[in-house]
């Protein structure tokens, strides 16, 4: 443990709130690396390295001050972590009149150093975490040495079933990246519940968590992490004025599924965006029909399968068909839930549906065609929003 410039100009801003007399503090070398004097930053204290030689405090009145280098009457005492002695705390005045300030100042600036190299064991701490998730969902789990290290130090249990969570995150006024030190304020909002521990910022729009999950027989109970997420929104939307979405990976066993489960999420939070614009929160279950057609967008296929529905469009000039039938979609192809929606006839209902099927000469009652068509409302959705992104 060294003392920087950092956290020796704290204790000095520390000690003089307390005592109306200068306080310096010297590095292992003798150095001044902080000072109420400001001039005196940088320069060499001589009666620093006597303290350090001895290891003991020391007093030295204005005649022994002169013949030193870089050195006013005072009194200086070590500064020790770990029982170490790393620095040098001096406090100018006549030895006899600070020496009542010595314990406090010195206890200052060792609760000061303590508490400086435990954050910066944290921010290590947070660093090795991030590096260990990294690895984990991109699929670069190969044992070594170190990597196992870093997860016993870290007491992380990869033998608990988890799932990617990615939380795509942006200024709710400009949606573009948010500052750091939003995205750590965030990390610490959700590092404070154990749900959430095992996080990492991977890019300025993107936080990852491994989230723990419960299985039945195997299988992932997705309802319940459906509520904890649904909280985890609740939580953000509450601290955070942000434009934020949330999606839920698949769950994959064993370590190799983490990366599996990060790349389903990303997959899931592209569909989710573009056939859910308004929604916050996405998952596997609601959206693995979109994340198959949002895959074959490109595809000769897909193109296929959209045609009829194009076709449909260009001869319905006020979207009254289109409309009508994405409302019978919606309404599991219910005829009274459609008419009730629509606000009209059922017999109306049935004139549009029979229209559908002779321009597109289609049967809505068989399933295939059925089926095809739904697919085609889909695709365009997915297309339509894969536009606006």
């Amino acid at each position: 443990m060294f003392i920087d410039h950092q956290v020796a100009q704290k204790i000095v801003t520390r000690a003089m709130k307390i005592i109306e007399h200068n306080v310096n503090v010297m590095n292992h070398l003798g150095e001044i690396v902080g000072s109420g004097d400001e001039q005196r930053i940088g320069s060499f204290h001589t009666g620093a390295l006597n303290v350090l030689s001895r290891k003991s405090k020391i007093g030295f009145d204005t005649q022994q001050a002169n013949a030193l280098t870089g050195v006013q009457q005072g009194l200086n005492l070590p500064i020790v972590y770990n029982g170490e002695i790393i620095g040098v705390v001096g406090i100018t005045g006549k030895p006899n009149d600070v020496s009542k300030y010595a314990d406090l100042v010195v206890m200052t600036s060792e609760l000061m150093v303590e508490q400086s190299a435990i954050s910066a064991q944290v921010q290590w701490d947070k660093r090795q975490q991030e590096n260990v998730i990294c690895r984990l969902i991109q699929g670069d789990i190969e044992k070594s040495s170190l990597f196992d290290d870093r997860i016993e130090r870290l007491n992380i249990d990869l033998n608990i079933p988890r799932i990617a969570v990615v939380i795509d995150v942006r200024s709710a006024q400009t949606q573009q990246d948010l500052p750091l030190a939003t995205l750590q304020s965030i990390l610490r909002l959700l590092d404070n519940n154990n749900a959430y521990k095992l996080l990492a910022i991977t890019c300025p729009t993107q936080i990852v968590i491994l989230k723990p999950i419960k299985l039945k027989s195997d299988q992932w109970d997705e309802e319940q992490t459906q509520v904890q997420l649904e909280h985890l929104c609740e939580l953000l939307a509450k601290h955070y004025q942000l434009h934020f979405k949330v999606s839920t990976g698949q769950y994959f066993p064993h370590l190799t599924g983490l990366a599996k489960s990060y790349r389903s999420a990303l997959q899931v939070l592209s569909a989710g965006k573009q056939s859910l614009p308004d929604n916050v929160l996405y998952s596997p279950k609601a959206l693995a029909l979109d994340v198959i057609l949002n895959d074959q967008l490109n595809n000769w296929s897909a193109d296929k399968v959209l045609a009829g529905y194009q076709k449909l469009a260009a001869n319905d000039k006020k979207g009254v068909l289109v409309k009508t039938l994405n409302v019978f979609f919606h309404h599991n192809a219910d005829f009274g839930l459609t008419a009730n929606a629509l606000h009209i006839h059922r017999n109306t209902l049935r004139y549009r549906l029979d229209k559908i099927d002779h321009i597109l000469n289609i049967q809505l009652s068989n399933i295939d065609d059925l089926m095809q068509l739904y697919f085609a409302s889909k695709l365009a959705t997915l297309k339509l929003g894969s536009t606006q992104h």
